[in-house]
């Protein structure tokens, strides 16, 4: 059998995407837990890619993103269909 040689850019990209991959696994892990697992699977493809492209220098800014959008909590009105609550009168001009 023939020996598996690696040039060095192929070994740093292999060695990135799988550093960039053990750092996606925490979004993934988050959004799994958080009901949220759609932008975990993002957050782990965006840091093995980032990864794997430019190293640590993607895929740890892509990991804190990824889980600070899964973390953060959303403020959404809680009835949307509601008039705001100036009066529509005081706000036209006669």
């Amino acid at each position: 059998m023939d020996e598996i040689r690696l040039s060095l850019p192929q070994a740093t990209l292999i060695v990135g995407a799988a550093i960039g991959f053990l750092l996606g696994l925490i979004p993934l892990i988050v959004g799994i837990v958080k009901k949220k697992a759609k932008i975990g699977v993002i957050g782990l493809l965006v840091a093995t890619v980032g990864g794997a492209l430019a190293g640590v220098f993607i895929s740890i800014p892509a990991m804190a993103i990824f889980t600070w959008l899964i973390l953060r909590e959303q403020h959404v009105a809680a009835d949307p269909t509601a008039e705001s609550e100036l009066d529509p009168q005081e706000t036209k001009e006669v």
